[in-house]
């Protein structure tokens, strides 16, 4: 994925995007997306491919949210939890000493790097609030508008992609967190600090736990 925008000062989280009071209810109270058996099969036989897709790309591939997606994958390779873990997933993303932002909409794919600024919900309305100084990315989150968040550790032809993926009402990409890696290879401590967020969003309550597993 090309790095589109480097200026880690952006702040594209918020989207532009309005909401409507049936959404947050969706997202809070929708029965998960997890894939049917058919689903999974279909999931399967994409990431066969000597060139496994991304799950972007598998899901406009297959028609399917992308959520739907990854939740046919192996569980080393994709493990989902509800939204309600927010703020617990946050927390350890906030030890990363580096990451890539990544936000599509309409098309278009942001990207920013930088660190994973620390946050905190606001006292007068349902954002959370990220802040902190120099390079990351700045902004405010809606996590009552999530339904899932996923750690991915999916092997590629050339290398693992590994990173955090939110997921919307819709089970469409909200924003990613993603371990730096196009081009050059993660340091030591940044891997062992992508495993540690895995292992504690992998020791929660999994989202579909059988769907395709």
């Amino acid at each position: 994925m090309k790095n589109l925008i480097a200026n880690a000062g952006l702040t594209l989280l918020a989207l532009g995007a309005s909401v409507t009071m049936p959404e947050v209810a969706l997202a809070q109270g929708k029965a998960p997306l997890c894939a049917t058996p058919a689903q999974a099969a279909q999931v399967r036989t994409a990431f066969a491919k000597p060139t496994p897709p991304a799950p972007f790309a598998a899901a406009r591939e297959l028609k399917l949210p992308e959520a739907v997606v990854v939740s046919a994958l192996p569980a080393e390779q994709a493990h989902g939890v509800e939204a309600t873990h927010f703020q617990t997933v946050w927390k350890s993303l906030e030890t990363w000493e580096q990451a890539v932002f990544v936000v599509m909409k309409g098309g278009h794919v942001f990207e920013s790097y930088g660190k994973v600024f620390a946050g905190e919900p606001s006292k007068r309305s349902n954002f959370f609030n990220l802040h902190g100084e120099g390079a990351g990315m700045s902004g405010h989150l809606r996590p009552d508008l999530l339904s899932s968040i996923y750690v991915l550790s999916i092997p590629g032809k050339d290398a693992t992609m590994r990173g955090v993926m939110f997921y919307d009402a819709q089970g469409e990409a909200a924003f990613g967190v993603y371990v730096p890696g196009e081009g050059a290879t993660p340091s030591a401590a940044l891997l062992k600090q992508f495993e540690a967020t895995a292992e504690e969003v992998r020791a929660l309550p999994s989202l579909c736990a059988s769907a395709g597993k």
